[in-house]
């Protein structure tokens, strides 16, 4: 037989593979069947994905979230886990009271000092001939009247309810601003941020009364929002309920974690490392330095209510 006959006689390897693919249950056309899905998963385009929804979900949040968030902030909080919260507060009085005294010996959240203090400036009228006002006793009035009125801002969380999350970040936003009026007043003041003399004290003028009356307003109504936290705390500005009911606490000298006298006497401490930080501010820079120290500390503060857990309902 002639070899080019036989070779167009015989089919070639591609004609046997085109063969078995048309038969039906041959190996290659099991085999392509089964790869032919895989295959054009494979060719399949990748989907494009836009990241600004995704953004918008993440920062804006959307529906469901947006209510958990609002659910959130209205909720009241668990009074039982309030104890850094309170221990700051704590702090801040005394951050916001040594920038006071050392400029005019006024305390700013010790309005019974300064209510004593317009007893004797009256009964000087009648014991002696000297009729002036005299600028010490102006600077108490300003505290005690700037104090009430700062505490009578707490007659909206009255309403509103005291224990509500947003309420107290809002009346901490609004100690913050209070602080940082005092350090703008006390900065264009002039005057000196450290007294020599009792008679002769800073801030006689508007602006530095002005910064006292300031500071004496957030303490005023720091008092009021941690009287109603109902805590160990008190006010967490006057120490002297704190210190009465810590010397006669009847497990004062227990060799064990008692919640009643450590949380007064977390008060105690952090009050004088307060106005220790504080002071030191003064004497290094200034009074003003000092009250801005202490908005930062206050917008901190703001931010520390989000970590309490929400009030636990009993079914």
């Amino acid at each position: 037989m002639d070899p080019s006959t036989r070779s167009k006689a015989s089919p070639s390897p591609v004609d046997m593979s085109q063969a078995e693919e048309m038969i039906p249950g041959s190996t290659a056309a099991s085999s392509t069947a089964h790869l032919q899905p895989v295959i054009r998963q494979s060719r399949r385009e990748p989907r494009s994905v836009s990241l600004t929804p995704l953004l918008c979900e993440r920062w804006l949040g959307n529906a469901d979230t947006g209510k958990d968030n609002r659910a959130f902030l209205e909720s009241n909080i668990d009074l039982n886990q309030t104890l850094w919260q309170l221990v700051m507060y704590c702090f801040l009085t005394g951050f916001t009271s040594a920038p006071t005294f050392l400029a005019c010996y006024i305390w700013a959240g010790f309005q019974t000092g300064n209510l004593v203090q317009l007893s004797l400036a009256i009964a000087r009228l009648f014991a002696t001939s000297d009729r002036t006002f005299h600028k010490g006793d102006q600077q108490a009035l300003t505290s005690l009247i700037s104090f009430l009125l700062g505490s009578s801002l707490g007659r909206i969380g009255d309403r509103v309810g005291p224990k509500k999350r947003w309420w107290l970040m809002t009346s901490t936003f609004i100690m913050a601003l209070l602080t940082m009026a005092a350090s703008l007043c006390a900065h264009f003041s002039g005057d000196a941020s450290v007294a020599e003399y009792r008679t002769e004290a800073s801030w006689s003028n508007a602006k530095g009364m002005a910064a006292l009356g300031f500071a004496s307003a957030s303490l005023g109504l720091q008092g009021i929002v941690a009287k109603r936290l109902n805590s160990q705390f008190g006010t967490a500005v006057v120490l002297t309920t704190v210190w009465v009911e810590l010397v006669n606490d009847p497990k004062l000298f227990a060799l064990k974690l008692v919640k009643t006298r450590d949380h007064r006497l977390l008060a105690v401490l952090f009050t004088f490392l307060g106005g220790m930080c504080s002071s030191g501010i003064v004497y290094a820079s200034s009074s003003a330095v000092a009250f801005g120290a202490c908005t930062g500390l206050r917008l901190i503060s703001v931010l520390m209510w989000l970590i309490v857990p929400m009030e636990k309902v009993s079914a």
